[in-house]
C-alpha cells in the first residue's frame, strides 16, 4: 500500500485507542466462553429431553397397559359371544343333519319298497331299475353335498366373521 492511502485510511478511522483494538488472545478467550455456554446450553437441552423422553415413556408404557387390558376385557368379551354363538350354531347343525338323516332314510326305504316291487315283478326291467336308482342316489348325494357345503360355507363365514372381529 502506498504511503498516500496508508494516509487516506488513517484519516477514515474513527479516532480510538488501542486499548479499544481486540487481540488474538482477546477473541479466544471469547471463543472458549462462547464454547463453554454452547455446551451447558446444550447439556441442558439433553437433559431436558431425557426428562421428557422418561415422561413420554411413562405416559406411553401407562397408555399400553389400558389399552392391553382393554383389549383383553374385549376379546374376553367377543370369546364369551362366540362360544354363545357357536354353540347355537352347533345346535341349529344337528338339527338340520338330523333332518336331512330322517328325508335321506325315508328316501332309501322308498327307494328299497320300489326296487323289491321291480325285482319281484319283472326281471327284464331290472337294469332301468338300478338306472333309476342310480339316478335317485345321485340326486340325494348331490342334495347332501349341497346341504354340506351349506354347512361349511356357513361355518366359514361364522369363523371368518370371528376372526374379523378379533
Amino acid at each position: 500500500m502506498s504511503d498516500d492511502s496508508a494516509a487516506v485510511l488513517m484519516r477514515l478511522l474513527p479516532p480510538v485507542g488501542w486499548n479499544d483494538f481486540a487481540t488474538k488472545q482477546d477473541l479466544e478467550t471469547l471463543g472458549k466462553f462462547m464454547q463453554l455456554g454452547f455446551n451447558n446450553s446444550l447439556l441442558e437441552l439433553r437433559n431436558d429431553m431425557n426428562t421428557e423422553f422418561a415422561s413420554l415413556r411413562k405416559e406411553m408404557h401407562t397408555e399400553l397397559a389400558t389399552v392391553r387390558s382393554e383389549m383383553h376385557t374385549e376379546f374376553g368379551t367377543v370369546r364369551s359371544e362366540m362360544n354363545i354363538e357357536f354353540a347355537a350354531i352347533r345346535s341349529d347343525l344337528h338339527h338340520e343333519i338330523d333332518g336331512l338323516r330322517k328325508e335321506i332314510y325315508t328316501e332309501f326305504a322308498a327307494i328299497r319298497s320300489e326296487l323289491r316291487h321291480e325285482v319281484d315283478g319283472m326281471r327284464k326291467e331290472m337294469n332301468e331299475g338300478f338306472l333309476d336308482l342310480r339316478k335317485e342316489m345321485n340326486h340325494q348325494t348331490h342334495r347332501m353335498f349341497m346341504a354340506m357345503l351349506g354347512v361349511n360355507t356357513l361355518l366359514m363365514s361364522v369363523a371368518i366373521a370371528a376372526f374379523k372381529l378379533l
